[in-house]
């Protein structure tokens, strides 16, 4: 994935996007490769700074303009991006760095985007003197007010190594921010993938100075190893279960002809669709007791171990009493289980669809659908469905022989518009099928056996 749809900025619809990076381990390589996609896309970008950055830095981008407080050359601006699509703008470039604008120099030039032309503005909000990992002082970062997403950085490689330099920017501070104790053998403790997803997020770390509407997407950075690509996992999955919108495991620095995003995270929701009134079969199918509990509950703790932030269960005929089989569940997992009546189920599974989508957190990134009645499903299967979406497939579903599948299937947020407006009792089948960026998860015939009727259901226990 490139940086532009793993950020959710490659819509072009909206107000200019302002995205300000903060942090340590790689801020300048993302935001310069950010605005490098964007001129590919035919996008007017301008970059900047609110700190300081060294002159070999600015210079690589294809147009300068310096501006001051008292004289704002939007004209000369406008010709600038007309031409070479990016124009790096800063207020002073004497000495071996250049300063960057105020922050309310951002907030202007982001009011006056559309007569410009500005597609986007691009805001590097600090410094970290090249560490992977740093602390942030008390005059940082300088975060304009307009900024729509922060995204605060931070290198892999710093995980795992004690809090001393050259590892770490300011590291007494970021050991008092996270009051982390010495280690075992009385020397600097080290930064643990939990303690990394902490600074990422704590309020006086990566999310300081973040303005109230931004969205906050943190980028762990220097993933070009398996080992560093592991510890990004763990680092994204912590943030995930913490409800965050999102994060992205990079490799930005690895160069222009590799994506420089390896796997997004969020947090996501497996679906189970439970609302059916099971006609042919004669009795409530999700009641079906298999190993010694109801299929629902089954097909709950399946999607439950595929390990989503969340398992939403739709109810419709039965509800009180598959309520009842799920409520040890519940008391179990407490907010983790939830469920939703859809009071139109005899209209049709898309109902059931719409009722779960309207039901999901306003965080969530994905969500996996899953029929009550297919108990052969492996936990393994759902886990590659899952893969395969934060690799960056936005629809992903199971195919057998190449041919795709309605359910198991995985959506992306962006998606769900989509999911809403779905009708009868197709279920999510017309999202999958012909569409050229839909990705499939090959899977053995067995695995996908429904149970419709008593035939169904006899040859399944015997």
């Amino acid at each position: 994935m490139d940086l532009l749809r793993a950020l959710q900025l490659d819509r072009p619809d909206g107000p200019c996007p302002v995205v300000t990076f903060v942090g340590a381990g790689g801020k300048t390589t993302a935001l310069t490769r950010l605005a490098q996609e964007w001129a590919a896309a035919g996008r007017r970008v301008v970059v900047t700074t609110t700190t300081r950055l060294f002159r070999a830095q600015a210079q690589t981008f294809p147009a300068r303009l310096a501006v001051s407080p008292h004289a704002q050359p939007w004209e000369d601006l406008a010709r600038l991006l007309a031409e070479h699509r990016i124009c790096f703008v800063l207020a002073d470039e004497r000495g071996e760095k250049v300063t960057g604008v105020p922050p309310e120099w951002v907030d202007a030039l982001a009011a006056r985007a559309p007569e410009l032309g500005v597609d986007a503005v691009l805001v590097e909000g600090d410094g970290s003197r090249g560490r992977p990992v740093k602390a942030p002082a008390d005059h940082e970062p300088v975060v304009p007010s307009s900024t729509t997403v922060l995204v605060p950085v931070l290198g892999l490689d710093g995980v795992g190594r004690r809090l001393v330099e050259p590892f770490v920017h300011r590291p007494e501070r970021l050991r008092a921010l996270l009051d982390l104790p010495p280690a075992p053998d009385g020397g600097p403790p080290r930064l643990t993938p939990e303690a990394a997803a902490r600074l990422l997020i704590h309020p006086q770390g990566g999310a300081r100075h973040r303005p109230r509407a931004a969205r906050m997407v943190p980028l762990l950075n220097k993933a070009e190893y398996v080992p560093h690509l592991a510890v990004g996992r763990l680092v994204a999955h912590r943030l995930a279960h913490r409800h965050r919108q999102g994060s992205l495991v990079a490799q930005v620095g690895a160069g222009p002809q590799v994506d420089p995003v390896r796997e997004r995270w969020g947090p996501t929701a497996a679906v189970v669709l439970a609302a059916g009134e099971s006609r042919r079969m004669g009795q409530p199918k999700q009641l079906l007791h298999l190993g010694g509990e109801p299929l629902v509950v089954r097909a709950v703790r399946l999607a439950a171990a595929s390990d989503p932030t969340w398992v939403v269960v739709v109810l419709g005929a039965q509800a009180s009493a598959v309520q009842q089989a799920l409520a040890p569940l519940q008391e179990q997992w407490g907010q983790r289980l939830r469920w939703v009546v859809n009071a139109r189920w005899a209209q049709g599974q898309s109902t059931s669809v719409a009722a779960a989508v309207r039901a999901l957190p306003p965080s969530c990134q994905a969500a996996l659908f899953l029929p009550v009645d297919q108990p052969r499903v492996p936990v393994a299967l759902l886990r590659r469905l899952w893969a395969a979406w934060r690799e960056g497939g936005d629809r992903v579903a199971v195919a057998v022989a190449g041919e795709p599948r309605g359910a198991p299937a995985v959506f992306h947020r962006t998606l769900f518009g989509a999911l809403l407006e779905l009708e009868g009792d197709e279920g999510a089948r017309r999202l999958l099928r012909g569409h050229r960026d839909l990705q499939t998860v090959p899977a053995d015939p067995a695995w996908l056996v429904d149970v419709d009727t008593p035939e169904d259901w006899q040859r399944l226990r015997s």
